[in-house]
């Protein structure tokens, strides 16, 4: 059944290059639309939208402040972004992240400048009459009717509605079951689908609905092959790390989640899962670039807020002290005071004194200033009940390091007893919480002390208690590259080692660790002589 085009509809237009206005101008006015209006910015376009509904925004990604990615999220967050709204991206930039990234938010179009007047027809057209043949359904989503939008469905592929968008809508029918969570239905329903090779998409729904049953190797199954297919790979990989971290292999899932920010790193919520996991696999330098990522593409946008900061401040400490480098500590340092001041900038009614005070007592214990920051953490109010579970955290963290271990255990002990904080909580965040209770139970100082103290065991010829000493210290900075020497060396020097000690592979994972790292002379020197079986003194 053709449709005719209603040329009388109402489009926005963001862009903030004259010259692009212009030139849009002219074409939709060639074309036949006249109904349109512009916005120079981001915050143009949302007061445009909070008074009047339009039927199809043509957006630049390239905005100053605010960008098309940000205002897209923004539309969405504050329900001024309809169904039957179309929505075309344009950009003068193809860089394969951006392009990955924009594609992720599913737009209806995406368009890269310069572009002819036949092409923007052809997309416009496109959009606008996909709106209209399915206007009935989607102001049913819209209005969040979910068994009326299923029946319209069923209706529709029972009489052969439109079959040139069969597969579009019976995407649609399996996207509506799994947002409903209604999952035996959504397995049959992509069970039946399954076999058609040319629907991928059949895979990635199967494959949800098999995680949720917690059919994980079936799944792993259907989402391999899909590693292949350039449209498929990135939500394959977000499903893939979802079921390692299911499992437990959270090493995988790392692995996986690095690939998937590769390839779109503005997702903020995949580039906070994926600081949750760094950390978890004591992995502070990734955890570090997370957390600065997480800063840099909330900022302007929706999400920004000061735990944002805070994060990267405290990601800045953590990675700082797995290191052994004066120039990156101090540098590191650096970024965690700068992070500190731009938050107070940033929201001056939302000063956080308490977490601030914690961050830079934390600081002062990167400069060895333990006293000074001890003294901080003293006159700080013990309670936390006004604290989220990060804030009392990091309190721990720092009171551990100025050597206050048993306020530290406590405040853990209480963390992980209190269901209210945690409830609401990232799993990976609940996971990581309870092998730093678990960590700094066993350790009787801070992780700088503790390898110090195991440096002074070997010199006195504590073999033992030194390994022992270095592998923990390891397990809690695999980063260290002095911490890693330290161990190759204790683990040739030591004789009759406990056999339940994994020594071959530790002598493994120090040297691959060593063999990628940026070593400073004095280190490269050390690698060197181990690698040549000489022995040679802590």
């Amino acid at each position: 059944m053709a449709v005719k085009l209603n040329k009388d509809i109402q489009i926005l237009v963001v862009d903030e290059q004259p010259l692009t206005q212009n030139y849009l101008r002219y074409a939709l006015e060639t074309l036949g639309y006249p109904g349109f209006h512009y916005a120079e910015n981001s915050a143009a376009a949302l007061t445009l939208c909070r008074d009047k509904a339009f039927d199809l925004i043509i957006c630049s990604f390239n905005l100053n402040g605010k960008d098309g990615y940000q205002l897209y999220q923004e539309l969405k967050v504050r329900n001024l972004f309809r169904h039957c709204t179309g929505f075309i991206f344009i950009s003068a930039e193809t860089d394969p992240s951006l392009v990955h990234s924009v594609l992720e938010l599913q737009p209806d179009e995406f368009m890269v400048k310069p572009f002819a007047i036949k092409d923007l027809k052809s997309r416009i057209d496109r959009t606008i009459r996909r709106k209209n043949l399915f206007r009935p359904l989607y102001s049913l989503m819209d209005e969040n009717k979910t068994d009326a939008a299923l029946k319209l469905l069923d209706q529709w592929q029972k009489q052969g509605y439109q079959p040139k968008y069969n597969s579009m809508l019976l995407k649609i029918k399996g996207e509506i079951l799994q947002q409903a969570a209604r999952w035996t239905e959504a397995e049959q329903f992509y069970s039946n689908l399954v076999h058609n090779e040319s629907l991928n998409w059949v895979k990635l729904g199967l494959a949800r609905c098999l995680i949720q049953r917690e059919r994980y190797p079936e799944a792993t199954a259907l989402l391999q092959p899909l590693l292949q297919k350039a449209d498929m790979k990135l939500a394959a990989l977000d499903l893939l790390s979802d079921i390692h971290l299911q499992q437990q292999m959270y090493k995988k899932a790392l692995a996986d989640l690095l690939q998937a920010t590769d390839m779109a790193p503005r997702n903020l919520l995949r580039q906070q899962k994926l600081m949750h996991l760094s950390r978890l696999n004591h992995d502070y330098e990734h955890q570090f670039k997370a957390a600065k990522d997480l800063l840099r593409f909330a900022r302007f946008s929706v999400y920004e807020q000061p735990d944002l900061y805070l994060n990267l401040a405290r990601a800045s400490i953590d990675y700082a002290l797995s290191v052994d480098e004066d120039e990156q500590t101090s540098r590191l340092s650096k970024v965690a005071n700068d992070t500190l001041t731009n938050m107070r900038q940033m929201f001056p009614e939302q000063p956080k004194q308490e977490q601030q005070v914690v961050v830079q007592a934390r600081i002062y214990y990167l400069k060895d200033q333990v006293e000074k920051a001890k003294q901080l953490l003293l006159a700080l109010e013990k309670s936390s009940a006004a604290q989220d579970a990060e804030d009392i955290l990091d309190k721990a963290k720092a009171l551990h390091e100025v050597g206050l271990l048993s306020s530290s255990r406590e405040l853990l002990k209480q963390l992980t007893q209190d269901e209210n904080k945690l409830k609401q909580a990232d799993p990976v965040f609940i996971t990581y919480l309870r092998q730093e209770q678990q960590e700094r139970e066993t350790l009787p100082m801070g992780p700088r002390e503790f390898n110090n103290n195991a440096v002074l065991l070997y010199e006195k010829g504590q073999w033992h208690q030194a390994l022992n000493a270095f592998i923990q210290a390891f397990k809690i900075m695999p980063g260290n590259a002095g911490i890693a020497l330290n161990l190759l060396q204790s683990l040739r020097s030591t004789e009759n080692i406990d056999p339940s000690i994994q020594t071959e592979q530790l002598r493994l994972q120090c040297e691959v660790m060593l063999s990628k790292a940026k070593l400073n002379q004095e280190q490269q020197k050390r690698w060197q002589q181990l690698q040549g079986q000489q022995k040679i003194a802590i």
